[in-house]
């Protein structure tokens, strides 16, 4: 293909040229790779914020805690509402600080004994920051994205519920 090349181009030079023609590869293929990473990456950004926003607004108390140590690590707006914790109390705390002293072996038990997936926990009692205790079906899912095991729970007050018929 470059026979007509030969004897009017040394050998270097044919060299250093498909060493450029190399490296203008090696540039454009790690370009496109970029914008291909960055635009993943502004998606990704997008159902994150998305995510928090449905999480955020949600009417129902809602909170997701590490299985394991029990701790908070996301409250929505509702649930910083109804138990009138600020979202940094809550940081602070365990599901357990919610409880009732009579229902924390029962916890424990459910914890330990929560399959994966969806779960319906049924009524429990919470107690709010003002002392008040207060009746909600609880109901959660196991993430299993995370490091560590974590759970999205949701709170729904008893005498709240609407009956339909």
């Amino acid at each position: 293909m470059l026979d007509w090349l030969k004897g009017r181009v040394d050998v270097s030079t044919l060299l250093f040229i498909g060493s450029i023609k190399g490296l203008i590869y090696v540039f454009v293929t790690g370009l496109v790779l970029y914008k291909l990473i960055l635009n993943y990456n502004t998606k990704l950004d997008e159902s994150e914020k998305q995510y928090r926003s449905y999480f955020e607004a949600h009417p129902s108390p809602m909170w997701i805690y590490n299985k394991r140590t029990l701790n908070y690590t996301a409250v929505n707006n509702s649930a910083i509402a109804k138990y009138g914790y600020t979202r940094e109390e809550f940081m602070n705390m365990t599901i357990l600080d919610i409880r009732p002293k009579s229902e924390v072996s029962k916890v424990y038990t459910v914890i330990k004994e929560l399959p994966e997936g969806y779960n319906d926990s049924g009524i429990w009692t919470h107690r709010k920051k003002d002392g008040t205790l207060i009746q909600v079906h609880i109901t959660s899912h196991t993430i299993t994205s995370l490091k560590e095991p974590h759970i999205m729970a949701m709170a729904t007050e008893v005498d709240q519920r609407q009956v339909t018929v």
